[in-house]
């Protein structure tokens, strides 16, 4: 029993960490850079943001969006990619309109002529882009860790796992499971 209140306690923690937002004005994480809506954003990474905020405004919401996107080299072409993770979107308002558990993650690759293609996307936990080398990495669950899958949240097994290039697929996929980072 004491495990189980522990698991619990453990999970409510990481939902916790997870499902704060960020305010406007916190900085990205990682060598990645904010993509200000004043900024230019390919078509499709500016259609995929107008959806995100259109839920927001469709409950009554006040959507900020300027955080939503990053713009960084994922896959080592020299040419920016953007990543878009709907728990980078303050709903002022209406701040559970995006729900409190896993939020949609996309990344566009961007074609170095102003355009971008959606070449990965996922529900996530959280997002976080580390420098050297650049990285995605995503809070994911479960079999997504390796692990089966548990008989419910509270004992649910949380680790973080890298989005990396396949350049003979030519998109974005999960890094080998063996890759995962344990969220302890």
């Amino acid at each position: 029993m004491p495990s189980q209140l522990m698991r619990l306690a453990a999970g409510c923690a990481l939902l916790a960490l997870c499902a704060c937002d960020k305010s406007p004005t916190d900085p990205a994480p990682g060598p990645a850079t904010s993509a200000p809506m004043s900024a230019e954003l390919p078509a499709a990474v500016a259609a995929a943001v107008a959806e995100i905020a259109a839920e927001c405004s469709d409950v009554g919401g006040t959507p900020h969006t300027q955080d939503a996107v990053r713009r960084v080299d994922l896959n080592a072409d020299s040419r920016e990619d953007y990543v878009l993770y709907t728990g980078w979107v303050m709903c002022e308002n209406a701040v559970s309109v995006y729900g409190d558990r896993a939020k949609r993650v996309a990344v566009f690759t961007g074609d170095g002529q102003g355009g971008a293609a959606e070449s990965f996307a996922d529900w996530t936990y959280d997002a976080q882009i580390e420098a050297d080398p650049t990285t995605l990495w995503l809070v994911v669950a479960g079999q997504n860790c390796g692990r089966p899958p548990a008989p419910d949240f509270a004992s649910e097994a949380f680790c973080q796992r890298a989005v990396a290039w396949n350049s003979a697929a030519g998109g974005f996929e999960f890094a080998p499971v063996e890759t995962v980072r344990m969220i302890e």
